[in-house]
């Protein structure tokens, strides 16, 4: 996404070591991929990625936003309205 917005901007990145991370497998492995700018275009490229991440959303904002009932709330109703039905339809 970052070479693309970069090229986006006329700015020659490259990509490299993006294909390592299959070859690590299930290890976690950090700072194996890295986007290459010319050093004429590094201070640019450094402002359109800095301008790109602060434009991202938040995600503890996103959090919030999705506050949404978890799924043992959603069973436990679902349970007891469940079992309410059962007890009606036995006592009839």
């Amino acid at each position: 996404m970052i070479l693309n917005l970069l090229q986006q901007e006329g700015i020659d990145a490259q990509v490299e070591g993006e294909y390592l991370q299959g070859g690590v497998g299930e290890l976690q492995a950090m700072d194996i991929v890295r986007v290459v700018v010319p050093e004429q275009y590094f201070d640019q490229a450094i402002k359109i990625i800095e301008q790109w991440q602060a434009n991202q959303p938040d995600p503890i904002d996103y959090k919030k936003a999705n506050t949404a009932p978890s799924s043992l709330v959603i069973f436990l109703v679902g349970f007891i309205i469940g079992m309410g039905l059962m007890y009606l339809a036995c006592n009839k």
